[in-house]
């Protein structure tokens, strides 16, 4: 490791070497600025963009408040009086709480996301999101999703109006506009207790799930980790065992980047006092042996609350929420020196026919991975991703009408990079002849059966089919030349033809938009005379055959 002090042996060190009164941190405790925490109202919840560039949080009971209420497809915000809209919104709260609540602004289930940007490099710039992001509902973000283009949100909000329990996905669309929430799944999820937390690993791989489930050791909430099985859904929550869990209430998880260290709030006994701060490390490659508990002391713990930790890397800041002055505010101590082991990557998606910034889905990933691993949408033609220094990554955009360029890149881990790397994105109008660039597709060896890590290559193909319904395309197989020629032959041909069969048998596509080919050895990349180079030559190209007239495709 480049760290100097890694943050567990950093934190170790405070443990043994500190007194019990005044740990010895990298920087003394900060209280945020009174743009973010209020004199009166409380601030919870910080979570910091992986950047370091937006510090978002949840403010309750604020007079200020998103006060969109959609209901059987309508807002009532908009159609009912003053008078009436409280006295509904009342019902909802009152129901949530299971107790009378006449002043719905005063409670607690008013909530709503915030965010503070760094005009200043002091996070003073705060905004308050629109709708969707915000509703009358409780809202708050609770971890971010790869790229940071993606996060999950408390609560579920059905399209027709209405709360659920459980966690959405809200994508970016913009560095101010968000999608819609949509819905995730975690099989088996069924928390006895509305107070549920999460938290994502950076890769979007795992969660760590707060609640109080079947298998809670108290009556309260316990931690369990579950696994990503598609982009909304989850495997069933696994308990985390008594090495973290007790009987009193673990929650607010927070896990780090390398998925190695896990901070938690609990009030168990031993703390300074209320519910305090914690984190133990995972010993082996399972999510079953764990260091016991190592307790934060001051002053980062007091006699007071402490909640909702968030560790930065990048700045080596851990942030957190307590009521030591009475109310809620949020605070930030660095706990370890900064460190960054990625470079941001930002620019422009630009037409070459026009020379405009266009709308575009930009897929990346190692370029060593046989399908694209992330994913960010762009709505205003510019986009800004983070890829890992020392690893060659591949960059590229894609959007209807139009063929991107694969663009790698490659930085030198042993390099600072204090500013983003500019690389706009060209797009070419689609025209025939043009190869469809996408991530080679594997085969069982000498046989016409893809493997099972290109489906998601197959996958981003007929999204292009379906998103240019004027797009005809022809598949060329091409072998290397080690065999019989009229076997080489048939194979890349009968290779092509099971692309074809998935893209009409699994996803729809018209048979008539699809044309095969087989080359065999016909036209080799290079000479064949190494096997690094045969691989090369055994390939599918996909290629644009021909464009019918416009269907009314949108281009904006």
């Amino acid at each position: 490791m480049n760290r100097i002090f890694p943050l567990l042996g950093f934190i170790a060190m405070v443990m043994i070497f500190s007194t019990k009164t005044q740990a010895q941190y990298f920087s003394k405790l900060e209280k945020l600025n009174t743009e973010i925490n209020t004199k009166n109202y409380d601030e919870i919840r910080p979570v910091v963009s992986p950047d370091g560039q937006q510090l978002f949080f949840t403010r309750e009971a604020y007079p200020i408040y998103n006060q969109t209420l959609i209901e059987k497809g309508e807002n009532l915000h908009a159609t009912l009086s003053d008078e009436a809209y409280q006295r509904r919104l009342s019902e909802i709260y009152s129901s949530l709480a299971q107790k009378n609540i006449s002043t719905p602004e005063k409670s607690s289930f008013n909530q709503d996301i915030w965010v503070a940007n760094s005009k200043n490099a002091d996070f003073d710039q705060v905004t308050h999101p629109h709708y969707p992001l915000n509703n009358a509902f409780p809202n708050s973000i609770c971890a971010f999703n790869t790229q940071e283009n993606s996060a999950i949100v408390v609560n579920q909000f059905p399209e027709e109006g209405g709360i659920r329990p459980g966690f959405s996905l809200v994508k970016r669309q913009s560095k101010e506009h968000w999608s819609n929430p949509e819905a995730i799944s975690i099989e088996g999820f069924d928390a006895q207790s509305p107070d549920v937390n999460l938290s994502l690993s950076e890769d979007g791989e795992v969660l760590i799930l707060s609640m109080q489930g079947k298998r809670a050791y108290g009556n309260s909430n316990d931690l369990y980790v579950c696994f990503r099985i598609s982009e909304k859904k989850w495997s069933q929550p696994k308990h985390l065992g008594p090495a973290i869990n007790s009987v009193y209430h673990e929650k607010a998880p927070f896990l780090s980047k390398d998925k190695k260290t896990l901070f938690y709030a609990s009030n168990r006994r031993g703390g300074a006092g209320g519910s305090d701060l914690y984190f133990v490390q995972r010993l082996d490659e399972t999510w079953n042996r764990w260091t016991a508990p190592r307790h934060f002391l001051s002053p980062v713990n007091s006699k007071a609350d402490e909640s909702h930790p968030y560790f930065n890397k990048n700045s080596g800041y851990l942030y957190f929420s307590s009521r030591r002055e009475g109310s809620s505010d949020i605070y930030r101590i660095k706990i370890a020196l900064p460190h960054s082991d990625e470079v941001a990557i930002s620019g422009q998606v630009i037409a070459s026919n026009s020379y405009e910034k266009v709308k575009a889905v930009i897929f990346s990933g190692p370029s060593k991975d046989s399908f694209f691993k992330n994913v960010y949408e762009s709505t205003d033609g510019h986009y800004r991703i983070r890829v890992p220094k020392g690893e060659a990554y591949e960059i590229m955009a894609q959007r209807p009408g139009y063929v991107g360029e694969i663009q790698e890149v490659e930085f030198n881990s042993s390099h600072v990079f204090f500013k983003d790397h500019k690389l706009n994105l060209v797009m070419n109008p689609m025209e025939s002849g043009q190869t469809i660039p996408l991530k080679k597709i594997f085969f069982h060896k000498s046989k016409a059966v893809f493997l099972e890590s290109s489906m998601p290559v197959l996958e981003q193909l007929s999204i292009i089919l379906k998103e240019n319904p004027n797009l005809y395309i022809r598949i060329e197989g091409h072998t290397d030349n080690l065999g019989d020629k009229l076997a080489l032959q048939q194979l890349s041909e009968d290779r092509s033809i099971a692309i074809k069969s998935f893209l009409i048998d699994q996803k729809g596509i018209d048979a008539k938009r699809i044309a095969t080919l087989g080359f065999g050895d016909s036209f080799p990349l290079n000479d064949n005379h190494s096997e690094s180079l045969r691989q090369r030559n055994r390939r599918v190209e996909i290629k644009i055959d021909r464009l019918e007239e416009d269907l009314g495709l949108d281009h904006n």
